[in-house]
Formats: C-alpha cells, sequence, structure tokens
C-alpha cells in the first residue's frame, strides 16, 4: 500500500523530536511494522543514518512479505540491511541490549481488538524495556460511537476524573489519549504500572487516505500515572495541516 508525503513528513517530526528529547546516545535497533514498501526505513536514514545499522521489518502475510522481499532487495542495492521476518512484530524476539524503537504501524485503530494484550506481552517479557523507544500510528477516523467508548474506557476516564456526561470531552480525550490509555491497559494486564514509566512525548495529526495519528512514547524505569500520562503539559500535540502546535482539545 502506498502512502503519500504527509505520513512521511509525521514520521520524520515525531522520530526527530524522540531523538531529541528522549532516545540515548549511540546505536539503537530498529523494529518495524512498516509496510511492503519499506519506505520508513530509508525516512529514518534521512533524520539519522546511525539507527540503520540494526534493522528489522516484519509482514505476516505471504503475498505482502514477497512484496516486502523485493522492497528489501532495493535497499540493500543502496547499502541498507534489512533483516526481513516473515511473522509479526508481536512475537519479535530481542537478541540485542541495544535500546530499540519499534515503530508499530497500524492500519486501524489502537483501541478495542487485542493491542493490550499482546503489548502487555512485550512489555511483560522485556521485549520492550527501559530505554526504548515506541511509535504508534493509529486511524483517527474510525467513529466506534460514544457509548462504545465510554464502555471500553470507563475505568480510565473513572481514574482520570472525566465528566463522561460530556460528549466533547470524551471524544476530545478519546482522539488524543486512545494509544495512552490502551498503553495503560497493556501494564495493569500484568500489574507492572509501578516497573516502567511510559510518557507520550508527543502526537501528529495528519491526513493520507484518511485521518491518521503518530503517538510518541519513551520508557524508563519508575511509575505510569494514568493522569500523568495523559495530562502530560510536556506533551506536544501537532497538526502537519496547520503547520503547528494545537491545544490538545482540539488535536
Amino acid at each position: 500500500m502506498a502512502f503519500g508525503p504527509n505520513k512521511y513528513a509525521a514520521f520524520h517530526l515525531i522520530v526527530a523530536r524522540w531523538l531529541r528529547q528522549c532516545a540515548n546516545k549511540g546505536p539503537h535497533c530498529y523494529v518495524t511494522l512498516g509496510g511492503t514498501e519499506l519506505r520508513d526505513i530509508p525516512s529514518m536514514g534521512f533524520v539519522d543514518s546511525g539507527l540503520l545499522q540494526n534493522v528489522w521489518s516484519y509482514e505476516n502475510d505471504a503475498e505482502r512479505y514477497r512484496l516486502a522481499e523485493q522492497s528489501a532487495a532495493i535497499l540493500q542495492g543502496k547499502g541498507i540491511s534489512v533483516q526481513l521476518q516473515h511473522g509479526s512484530i508481536w512475537n519479535h524476539a530481542r537478541s540485542s541490549d541495544l535500546p530499540h524503537l519499534f515503530y508499530i504501524d497500524l492500519l486501524g485503530i489502537c483501541a478495542w481488538s487485542d493491542y493490550d494484550a499482546r503489548l502487555g506481552a512485550m512489555f511483560q517479557n522485556e521485549v520492550i524495556r527501559e530505554g526504548d523507544g515506541l511509535l504508534i500510528t493509529s486511524h483517527l477516523g474510525h467513529n466506534p460511537g460514544l457509548p462504545a467508548i465510554r464502555e471500553h474506557f470507563g475505568g480510565e476516564f473513572d481514574v482520570l476524573g472525566l465528566d463522561t456526561s460530556s460528549d466533547a470531552i470524551v471524544k476530545s480525550t478519546f482522539r488524543r489519549s486512545h494509544p495512552s490509555l490502551t498503553l495503560f491497559k497493556a501494564l495493569s494486564l500484568n500489574g507492572i504500572q509501578s516497573e516502567l514509566s511510559v510518557r507520550c512525548f508527543g502526537a501528529i495529526k495528519y491526513q493520507d487516505k484518511s485521518p491518521m495519528g503518530i503517538y510518541g512514547y519513551s520508557i524508563s524505569a519508575g511509575t505510569t500515572n494514568l493522569s500523568s500520562l495523559v495530562n502530560d503539559q510536556a506533551t506536544l500535540y501537532f497538526d502537519l495541516k496547520q503547520g503547528k502546535a494545537c491545544d490538545p482539545a482540539q488535536f
């Protein structure tokens, strides 16, 4: 599937912010679910070529994997080596002590499904661990309906003290924070929210074939507090269409 330039402009911005604010110095491993074109890999190198020393890219579908093989061969000809994996990124086995940057490029929405369980297992098994970075794309155009949102995230909304009778508050919190709410569910499923600190350092809204958001997280030792995760004043919300930072409520 081909994506337009807005996707990669957003990708560049979030990676650059991660490098400036969160990343450890030195080499990293890059683990991606970036599609058959593998365009995120040279795009990553555009931001910092040092991030291409150890690259894993996952594709589970057989036909899409064959397309990804062709893309990997082209990159190899340009001197970019990719360890292409025919399998699921959720089953990634960590083989290096270097800090990792994970790019989970979802076509759908980072809620419902079993993303909380899958991410929870990666945290529990220390596939994603302190010192790592995590980027997640999520569809912003889906309309699951406010009753479904209230039901799914009701516990989290109660902890946040939200006025859930307000449609505007529920919708705004969901749009800007549903990957954060899903990550907190992932930690809570395994009772490890007191062992890892997950912080959202930025979210960028962009328009591709549909409205999308890319969310960036840093992982460190510490504790994850839901209110701090969702309401961190240091989190940057950026609207690519307007070309500027935006109020979280307008994300």
